[in-house]
């Protein structure tokens, strides 16, 4: 990887592929972890926005799961690839998210950072996977969350995620209408899962489609367009979407509460037993 040349972004995605490579080829982490969220679209469905880290979820119970256990391993694989100075970060405080980050030094003041999470649910409802494949620098396999409990993943984070005095997450919710562009349906009783688990739904609760597109007209009605713009501008490799992003409105976000519930409608009809 020419990490002198290029776009900073593009190098990143480079560096993102690597770990991903090296998590497929020389450990068993996709055995007990899948892939969701904004890096897996851009690598694998092709989302035209850049992402930043690297987000999994933990699907088989009882596993005696370690993010420090792959140190060494990705270290030798980054050795092996001409990379010495690529340094392994491991964080294993607290109970429902493993991080880790990997530093790759650019130059004597400059450095690319990829934090990895992964999260360890205690609920027993897990999402549908996939087995796709990246292509850089070379085909491996990667278990993903399907674009199902992907959504699922994404829509927790729109209705969960605490705004407080930050910037809204504008890249969420570009998302959201990237999903709603797909058509996509939603895995709802992942989401329920999710939900519950964070305290956000009460336990004895159903969520159903109509409760959800309660939820999501709750925070739509209170989103800043303009903080949106101002968090994935960047990120989009788009320019005509970028230039027609100036003409979001609130109502646009508003307008998708009927597809959201037509969505999780969809899934429930093609997942009844």
């Amino acid at each position: 990887m020419d990490i002198d040349a290029g776009d900073k972004l593009d190098v990143l995605e480079k560096f993102q592929n690597l770990i991903l490579l090296g998590l497929s080829v020389h450990t068993d982490f996709f055995k007990h972890a899948a892939m969701f969220g904004g890096t897996a679209l851009r690598i694998f469905h092709n989302l035209p926005r850049f992402s930043e880290d690297l987000d999994f979820t933990l699907v088989s119970h009882g596993a005696d799961f370690s993010l420090a256990s792959y140190r060494e391993p990705m270290s030798r694989f980054f050795a092996d690839m001409g990379l010495d100075d690529v340094k392994i970060n491991i964080k294993e405080e607290g109970e429902n998210v493993l991080r880790g980050s990997f530093v790759l030094s650019i130059k004597r003041s400059e450095s690319l950072r990829v934090i990895i999470d992964v999260e360890k649910p205690s609920t027993d409802v897990m999402p549908r996977t996939e087995t796709l494949y990246g292509s850089y620098p070379y085909n491996y396999s990667a278990r993903l969350c399907t674009l199902s409990s992907s959504f699922a993943g994404k829509m927790d984070a729109i209705i969960h995620r605490k705004w407080g005095n930050k910037r809204v997450k504008g890249r969420d919710w570009y998302d959201l209408l990237w999903y709603m562009r797909k058509d996509t349906e939603l895995d709802i009783y992942w989401l329920e899962a999710r939900l519950k688990e964070k305290g956000t739904l009460d336990p004895d609760k159903k969520l159903t489609p109509e409760l959800l597109g309660e939820m999501y007209e709750k925070r739509a009605a209170l989103v800043n367009v303009s903080e949106i713009l101002r968090d994935v501008q960047v990120f989009m490799t788009e320019a005509l979407e970028k230039k027609s992003s100036l003409s979001w409105t609130p109502e646009l976000f508003l307008l998708q509460k009927d597809k959201l519930v037509d969505s999780a409608r969809r899934y429930v009809l093609s997942h009844r037993s």
